[in-house]
């Protein structure tokens, strides 16, 4: 016979019992001290725009609130989004060069001519556009 379902109990230190540094909790009794003894609390951090927790003591699904921006913001975030697709078109161009020397089925000319052709157009529609990028950070700042 096995002891399955026989509704035996594996104690305090088995499964399914309290973590160790904790005591079980009764119903109108004391409440265990937990691992950080008695009036130690955990330090929290984070502040007033740290992570927000619901009254259970989970995180909150929502988002956290940020410090509302100022038109000021507004050209910085942009340099920095012109700035970046400057560098998704440089990697752009890159890969396609790369990528058209690596065609098998083309002649060796016709193939290289698109390689420099891509590469040439990437790398200068992403100098553009890193060229506005910083230009346009850099009035922000004077």
């Amino acid at each position: 016979m096995s002891d399955y379902g026989s509704g035996q109990s594996y104690g305090q230190g088995g499964y399914g019992g309290p973590a160790p540094g904790y005591e079980q909790q009764q119903y109108g009794g004391q409440q265990g001290a937990g691992p950080y003894g008695t009036g130690q609390q955990p330090q929290q951090y984070g502040g007033a725009y740290g992570q927000q927790h619901a009254p259970g003591g989970f995180p909150s699904s929502g988002p956290t609130p940020s410090a509302p921006r100022s038109p000021q913001d507004r050209p910085a975030l942009v340099a920095t989004m012109v700035t970046y697709v400057g560098y998704v078109c440089a990697g752009a161009g890159v890969l396609g060069f790369i990528l058209w020397l690596a065609v098998g089925d083309l002649d060796g000319v016709f193939k290289f001519a698109n390689a420099i052709g891509t590469l040439v157009l990437g790398l200068g529609l992403g100098g553009v556009n890193v060229a506005i990028g910083s230009l346009l950070g850099s009035r922000r700042g004077s």
